[in-house]
């Protein structure tokens, strides 16, 4: 890193095969070790080096996944105007743990202007969106969603059996691990709020979606199907509207398929006239150690096209080599 950046110009390519070829850990340790080494900031050699899109991904890999979302949302809220998208995207698709992490390194980033610091992202939230959607929001930021314990994730893993043969594959029996009659209530409880009446319930629609466990809401979601004989993205989509729905939806599609999600939300980011290039960036390194594989599996499935050269056919330079090591083609 140092020889890449010393004297007169850059070596880029070096940059990007140190920084693409460690995971975020291994990168932390090179910081400390660069300033012990030369008494220098490693961060701050890479802004006076570096520039455009491609210094923003150099400095998002060196993040933490929690400060990085974090500073990602305090981005999106004390910007010009609110970026709904982003905070949509965060916390509706971290776990409990992720998200705990997230508000102490936002609470401890935006603390200097609180008289109570350790609310910050619920008083920025408060401050900065309002009705149904600000409700769910503060849900979110709660980080208190139910969960399965291991014990009972383990004894309803079965194995795949096809013509009395085992197949060296496992499923989750979700109706043995989840209260199929509760679900089935929640269905109902669901279709009255929406569906069976004028107007719609959002309060129940809130508290089935921002409480239960991901295991549980898919039983819900399979009984709502029966029930209604609509799927509940549909019902969603009829019964509410603005950032509220689509606050929604995203919950529906992490319980489904959280890859997905992150497949549609780069293609809308890279498609049509001009790029989305923070919202490109902060997916491509904040999935980039967790489920990448997955989402380009998805990205293939969805639109016959690689991740990797969707990416490459819409950015170029320097910019476009970091964002194509991260990926990785196929």
């Amino acid at each position: 890193m140092r020889e890449a950046m010393k004297g007169w110009g850059t070596n880029e390519d070096a940059l990007i095969d140190v920084v693409t070829t460690r995971n975020n850990q291994q990168r932390n340790i090179i910081l400390l070790d660069y300033k012990t080494s030369y008494g220098r900031d490693l961060i701050e050699d890479l802004v006076s080096e570096t520039s455009g899109n491609f210094k923003e991904v150099l400095l998002a890999l060196f993040e933490t996944p929690a400060r990085y979302d974090a500073w990602s949302i305090k981005k999106a809220i004390y910007g010009l105007g609110t970026n709904e998208q982003t905070l949509i995207e965060i916390l509706f698709t971290r776990t409990n743990a992720q998200i705990k992490e997230m508000v102490e390194q936002y609470n401890n980033i935006t603390y200097a202007k609180r008289n109570k610091p350790e609310s910050s992202l619920e008083e920025d939230i408060k401050d900065d969106v309002s009705g149904d959607f600000k409700r769910l929001l503060i849900s979110a930021s709660q980080a208190n969603r139910r969960l399965k314990g291991q014990e009972d994730l383990d004894e309803c893993v079965e194995p795949i059996e096809v013509n009395g043969k085992f197949t060296g594959l496992y499923q989750i029996n979700y109706e043995k691990l989840c209260d199929l009659d509760s679900c089935k209530m929640m269905a109902k409880e669901l279709h009255v709020a929406g569906e069976e009446r004028l107007g719609t319930d959002e309060e129940t629609f809130n508290r089935i979606f921002s409480v239960q466990d991901f295991y549980t809401l898919r039983v819900v979601y399979d009984q709502y199907v029966k029930l209604s004989q609509r799927d509940i993205m549909n019902s969603v989509d009829r019964e509410t509207s603005g950032d509220y729905k689509k606050g929604l939806l995203a919950i529906v599609q992490s319980v489904k398929c959280r890859p997905m999600f992150f497949a549609e939300r780069l293609y809308h980011a890279m498609k049509g006239l001009g790029t989305k290039d923070s919202t490109l960036i902060r997916i491509v390194v904040s999935r980039s150690e967790l489920d990448m594989v997955q989402i380009k599996q998805c990205f293939l499935e969805k639109y016959h096209q690689t991740l990797w050269k969707f990416i490459k056919d819409d950015s170029s330079g320097d910019y476009r080599k970091i964002l194509c090591a991260i990926v990785g083609r196929d």
